[in-house]
């Protein structure tokens, strides 16, 4: 298995951390600020061509109820984008609760580091990561089911 990168979507921060070199653990949490979409693709399109990311998975928001909203569309569609501009795989994973999680981790190690909203993204594109690289190494999933309870970009 190579790099994998999680990416957690967000309007003008998206969150990076790629795995180490055997997929296993998610790392290198930062962040990218970018104005729009195709300009974050451009400088996610670096890192990945940088670090060797053979594959990317994108944090994709669901409601508690399974249901995609609004931002889903959007991370969806982001998806695509960053799947079309660095000319890799795409795919979506379930993020409920990545960024709870995060800011919960976050509190734990200051007050700080806790107002810093850019540790919270990289933190959740971490975690994202993390729960994706945990279930493919856990094996296939069930005939039919899809763990990100998303659609592929």
């Amino acid at each position: 298995m190579a790099r994998v990168m999680g990416v957690d979507f967000g309007e003008k921060r998206f969150g990076i951390s790629i795995s180490d070199p055997g997929g296993v653990v998610a790392g290198s949490p930062s962040v990218v600020e970018a104005a729009t979409p195709q300009e974050a693709v451009v400088k996610i399109k670096e890192i990945v061509e940088k670090e060797g990311v053979t594959e990317i998975v994108v944090g994709y928001p669901v409601s508690l109820r399974g249901g995609a909203g609004p931002q889903a569309a959007k991370a969806a569609e982001f998806g695509a984008l960053l799947s079309k501009g660095c000319g890799k795989t795409v795919s979506l994973w379930d993020e409920r609760y990545s960024t709870v999680e995060a800011q919960r981790l976050l509190q734990n190690l200051s007050k700080k580091v806790r107002r810093q909203k850019q540790k919270r993204d990289a933190v959740a594109a971490m975690l994202i990561l993390q729960s994706y690289l945990d279930r493919k190494s856990s094996g296939p999933a069930p005939a039919g089911a899809d763990p990100a309870g998303a659609e592929p970009a």
